[in-house]
């Protein structure tokens, strides 16, 4: 007997693709299952409806990458070996999946409003970093959340770039200089 685990797997990467392109609202279930190759209900077997998987998809990347951010954080000794590993992690992943890292950056704005609180989130991760680092003395303290909102934007910002095409060139190739540059902005 079938379990659908190479079915669903492909049915969320048409999901993604096409998620990317046209967004969520304007992708059908028609449009994801011709995409896959298989029957529109195929699709139903495995997800309620489209904002089902589409908030499937987000949640568990989301989890994914929060998760692993802590776990190679909370290998290194200090804030600015966190930040280095942290940095270095999303620009590889980004890299290595740009279509899951597109949609994630595309429909954060949306698929946030409606995330569990039990779920892991990066913002607030990052945030106890810093009051980690504020009580270790490694910074003056001020506003974590702040502080958070620096790493996010300067990173996100340089992987929005090229969503739209404005950078070409992989994420890795600017590890250092995304960290040199959240350094800077936090006075390091």
């Amino acid at each position: 007997m079938r379990d659908g685990t190479n079915t669903r797997k492909k049915l969320e990467r048409c999901a993604l693709g096409l998620f990317v392109k046209k967004g969520v609202s304007a992708t059908t279930i028609k449009d994801i299952a011709n995409k896959a190759g298989v029957a529109e209900g195929t699709l139903y077997r495995h997800y309620e409806s489209k904002d089902e998987l589409a908030q499937s998809l987000f949640t568990n990347a989301y989890e994914e990458v929060a998760t692993t951010l802590k776990q190679l954080a909370d290998k290194e000794p200090n804030l600015e070996k966190k930040i280095y590993v942290m940095v270095k992690f999303f620009c590889e992943k980004y890299d290595e999946d740009p279509i899951l890292f597109n949609y994630l950056l595309i429909a954060q704005h949306n698929q946030l409003k409606i995330s569990h609180e039990k779920e892991i989130n990066a913002h607030e991760f990052i945030v106890m970093l810093f009051n980690e680092a504020f009580r270790k003395k490694e910074l003056p303290k001020r506003d974590p959340h702040f502080c958070a909102s620096i790493i996010l934007g300067i990173v996100l910002q340089a992987a929005i770039s090229r969503v739209y095409g404005r950078i070409s060139r992989s994420m890795a190739e600017d590890i250092d200089d995304l960290v040199d540059a959240i350094k800077g902005a936090l006075h390091y």
